[in-house]
């Protein structure tokens, strides 16, 4: 009896420790599984900043603003300026950049600083822009800037920049 009692207890430690293995494989894998989605989804977003910035080098306006989600609600935010809306954004910088010309938008290149998952459809990063222009055209300008990301059908889009 005693030697069952024994036995049955071991028995039983060794379930609870198994157990609780089992529990904290499943807890890193699920932080393994949220790691690489996040590191996806900056590799994602950081390859739509890439290509708008190449967009924007070509003098391409409109396939800069292939970044942004074409919606009402999304929004541009500056110390000068607050524009709702898709349209009216592109027509910003249309307005402020002589209307797309390569000239007067220079080279643009943007790194990300950090970056974090909202959510699964969500990220907010804050970059460095830089902006090289010749003087003629407003010279060079450089600073921070956050973005909002939404994952759309069309894949990560800002929906708030504040540049």
């Amino acid at each position: 009896m005693v030697m069952s009692a024994i036995i049955g207890g071991t028995a039983a430690a060794v379930a609870v420790v198994a157990g609780s293995a089992h529990a904290a494989s499943t807890n890193s894998a699920s932080t393994n599984s949220a790691s690489a989605h996040e590191a996806q989804a900056r590799a994602d977003i950081q390859a739509v900043l890439t290509a708008s910035a190449a967009a924007w080098s070509a003098g391409d306006l409109d396939r800069f603003m292939a970044s942004y989600a074409p919606m009402a609600t999304t929004t541009y935010l500056s110390g000068t300026h607050l524009v709702h809306g898709y349209a009216e954004i592109r027509a910003m910088y249309a307005q402020r950049f002589g209307g797309g010309s390569q000239a007067a938008m220079g080279e643009l290149t943007v790194d990300i600083v950090d970056f974090r998952l909202l959510g699964p459809a969500h990220a907010y990063v804050i970059g460095h822009f830089h902006l090289h222009r010749d003087a003629a055209h407003g010279g060079d300008a450089e600073g921070p800037t956050s973005l909002v990301f939404e994952r759309t059908p069309a894949g990560w889009r800002i929906v708030a920049d504040h540049s």
